[in-house]
């Protein structure tokens, strides 16, 4: 009988010792996977930092490297600026003499259909060459700092006197123009001097994106903070994938084309504080819109 009970207490012992020790371990392994758990969280947070700071380094690398080649761009266009402003300079005085005696040849020829025909197309020439000269210049010219905080312009008198200069373009075209100018005060920081060839390149792409004819609209809007010039066409538009090329230096799509117009027509917008947009026009076309602070 006492043998039982040793025996008995003996396992009673055995029991608890195991009922400790299991409880002891259950207690260490929730610990365990306790301090699992937050090493886990640590090396994840650990993980989208370091992933957070290559991203950051990433796009410092590349903003960098975006940096540099804009600096190089920016340096090699002022150098082509300077050359080509000097040239510029140096072709316009013969190219000059060359329109006027061109033009007093087509009077002469006025009887004699074939020969007008030719001189005709010199003029033409002449005149396309005159046009590349005018935008070297102009290039080079909105380069320089302007100061537009005193002076003002009224983009609806500038837009009419851009048309004016390109009426022999549009009549030759034929090209019916509309004007949505309401009244109202229409006046911008700016200057007209630098407004005008701007206008005047993007009618001149508008005439030349229309060469079966077409209607090229000229819209002047007073908005609450600016006054936007919009030129639109009834052309084939221009791509969505390359609206965001048109304004770099010497990019196309025309085979004769050089690529500058538009290039000038940013510069001589950022030089007087203001920005250029292009999208799709109603009627399929294209549509620059200039906007200058309002006065």
């Amino acid at each position: 009988m006492d043998a039982d009970l040793g025996a008995k207490a003996a396992s009673d012992g055995e029991l608890r010792g195991l009922v400790d020790a299991f409880a002891t371990f259950s207690n260490a392994t929730r610990r365990l996977e306790g301090e699992y758990a937050a090493l886990r969280a640590q090396v994840e947070r650990l993980t989208d930092e370091l992933e957070e700071k290559n991203r950051r380094l990433a796009a410092s690398l590349e903003r960098e490297r975006e940096l540099e080649a804009a600096a190089l761009r920016q340096s090699r266009l002022a150098a082509m600026g300077e050359t080509a402003a000097m040239l510029a300079h140096e072709v316009r005085n013969p190219l000059g003499a060359m329109e006027l005696f061109t033009g007093l040849l087509v009077q002469d020829l006025r009887d004699r259909p074939e020969a007008l025909r030719l001189a005709r197309q010199v003029a033409g020439g002449i005149a396309d060459l005159n046009h590349l000269v005018t935008n070297l210049l102009e290039f080079t010219r909105a380069r320089r700092a302007v100061d537009v905080a005193n002076a003002l312009v009224d983009c609806r008198t500038t837009a009419e006197t851009a048309l004016d200069y390109a009426r022999h373009l549009i009549d030759a075209s034929g090209i019916v123009v509309d004007r949505d100018v309401p009244p109202g005060d229409c006046t911008a920081r700016g200057d007209a001097a630098l407004l005008r060839p701007a206008l005047l390149n993007l009618m001149r792409n508008a005439v030349q994106a229309m060469p079966t004819g077409g209607t090229l609209t000229v819209a002047v809007r007073r908005e609450e903070r600016a006054v936007a010039v919009t030129v639109a066409d009834t052309g084939p538009g221009i791509p969505a994938e390359v609206r965001e090329t048109i304004f770099t230096p010497f990019f196309t799509t025309r085979s004769k084309g050089t690529g500058l117009g538009l290039t000038v027509v940013r510069e001589l917008v950022t030089a007087l504080g203001g920005e250029v947009r292009v999208a799709t026009a109603r009627g399929g076309g294209a549509a620059f819109t200039v906007r200058l602070a309002a006065a």
